[in-house]
């Protein structure tokens, strides 16, 4: 049985990336707190917020920042217990975000770098242009002693990958186009991959390499944080 104030979840950053998260918060709370029956699950209020971005141009600062501030005066205003944001590249405002609330912001960065295997060969990060360029990954990574591997030639190519699955959605030729990719990881001796882009999801299931899904890493925070509040009894 739950209580008490909803989640509060900014998405649609991108919109396709909205229900595969919210899934990843159920699924969570029937792992960790055993939710069977509709009225056992949490209260939440989801925003599917639309941002000016787009996965070859630069971002548009002060109008992603207004764009993160509409979505999060909702939720605050909507008494949310937490907030999350399943989007990674919006994190490099993490700090104006802090500010537009009371309600804490569970931040996705660390949540994900605090789950990478400290031990593994070498590690990669697959996400947008902007979030490899905003280095929000590989500074928490690299004060951990984790090898990480880039390439422009890659980037170009996950970026292809972004943008088709944008336009096409899930489909044969967005898997091939992931397949590619991983077929040049594992020559470059790449053993994991942080998965830093929602619109990503399906690329974990399709693949023989270790995967942190930062989307999913997010969920289990969020419900864990939730159930230590007291909000939840045991079903």
């Amino acid at each position: 049985m739950n209580s008490g104030k909803p989640i509060g979840i900014l998405a649609g950053m991108g919109p396709r990336s909205t229900s595969p998260f919210l899934e990843s918060v159920l699924d969570e709370c029937e792992r960790q707190y055993g939710a069977k029956y509709d009225e056992d699950y949490p209260h939440i209020m989801i925003y599917s917020l639309p941002t000016p971005f787009h996965p070859k141009k630069e971002i548009d600062d002060n109008r992603m920042i207004n764009a993160l501030r509409v979505g999060i005066d909702t939720l605050t205003k909507a008494q949310c217990t937490k907030i999350v944001v399943p989007c990674n590249v919006v994190h490099k405002y993490y700090s104006e975000m802090i500010k537009m609330t009371d309600i804490p912001i569970i931040n996705i960065i660390e949540e994900t770098v605090n789950n990478v295997n400290r031990s593994a060969i070498k590690t990669s990060i697959l996400a947008t242009r902007s979030t490899i360029e905003s280095n929000l990954y590989q500074n928490k990574l690299r004060e951990t002693g984790i090898e990480v591997f880039l390439s422009e030639k890659l980037q170009n190519n996950v970026d292809d990958l972004i943008l088709s699955v944008k336009e096409k959605g899930l489909c044969n030729d967005t898997i091939y186009k992931w397949k590619q990719i991983e077929v040049e990881y594992k020559k470059e001796g790449v053993t994991d991959v942080i998965c830093a882009c929602t619109d990503l999801f399906f690329c974990e299931e399709n693949s023989s390499l270790n995967f942190y899904d930062s989307s999913r890493i997010l969920a289990q925070s969020v419900i864990k944080a939730y159930v230590k509040r007291g909000f939840f009894r045991k079903c």
